[in-house]
């Protein structure tokens, strides 16, 4: 693993990466690693991000409310990826940076493309059982390889035509579960060492202090404006990655 970068760097990624996920629900980890990756390997990046990611999607699964009925609903999508991510995290233990900038910075593209046109297959009841195995499987790849798998999340829940209200309960859930055994994951691989381990819990501090300031923001921001702010500066940001894992 590489070093660091100095401490401001990474506690201003973190209030930064707060404050998106306080205005718009989503993106934390997207930020955060965005940031971090201009500075220092993948794998310490994700590292990092491990408990702000777990804190804050706990935080948005208790406010949710309905934690029991929502699991009930989702609980193929939650097996499938729990199981996923330690496979793909144990079977990609040795990939290469250039490897992963590559796949992280595709992924991120795919949010945005995702968000730009809200396009997604229609699933009816009839098939969700076997559309939550598939986009469970599908983010415990993505999960375990890059610490991101929002976008399965969004694919399955747009093609649900899910309410706003379902959304951020859903999307809260299933981050929060798949971050359990990604962080058991990284622990038994060595990526997060004692050091790194007391840094992340850290960074707990400026990622809620950004999501306060965030939803605080929420209500006075365009909603429009600000989407096409995150999503070219993501796109931006996916871009930067493929180029680096090609370079």
């Amino acid at each position: 693993m590489d070093a660091l970068p100095a401490l401001w760097i990474v506690f201003a990624a973190f209030f930064a990466a707060g404050s998106v996920k306080g205005i718009a629900s989503v993106g934390l980890p997207m930020t955060a690693l965005g940031i971090l990756t201009f500075f220092t390997d993948p794998r310490t990046a994700f590292a990092c991000a491990l408990c702000p990611i777990f804190a804050s999607n706990a935080l948005q699964t208790w406010r949710a409310g309905n934690i029991g009925e929502a699991a009930r609903r989702y609980w193929p999508f939650i097996v499938c990826m729990v199981i996923g991510i330690p496979l793909t995290l144990a079977a990609t233990i040795k990939a290469s940076d250039a490897l992963l900038m590559g796949v992280l910075g595709v992924t991120v593209l795919v949010f945005v493309a995702i968000n730009i046109t809200r396009w997604a297959p229609r699933i009816s009841d009839t098939w969700d059982r076997a559309a939550q195995i598939g986009f469970g499987s599908g983010a415990g790849l993505l999960g375990g390889l890059t610490s991101i798998w929002l976008p399965a999340i969004m694919i399955y829940l747009l093609a649900r035509d899910t309410s706003k209200e379902e959304f951020v309960r859903a999307t809260g859930l299933l981050l929060f579960t798949g971050s359990l055994p990604l962080f058991a994951g990284y622990i038994a691989a060595g990526f997060l060492t004692g050091p790194l381990a007391v840094l992340s819990l850290i960074l707990i501090v400026p990622t809620w202090a950004g999501m306060a300031l965030g939803a605080r923001f929420r209500g006075r921001l365009s909603e429009d404006a600000f989407r096409k702010v995150l999503l070219g500066v993501f796109a931006l940001i996916g871009v930067n990655l493929i180029r680096r894992s090609i370079l």
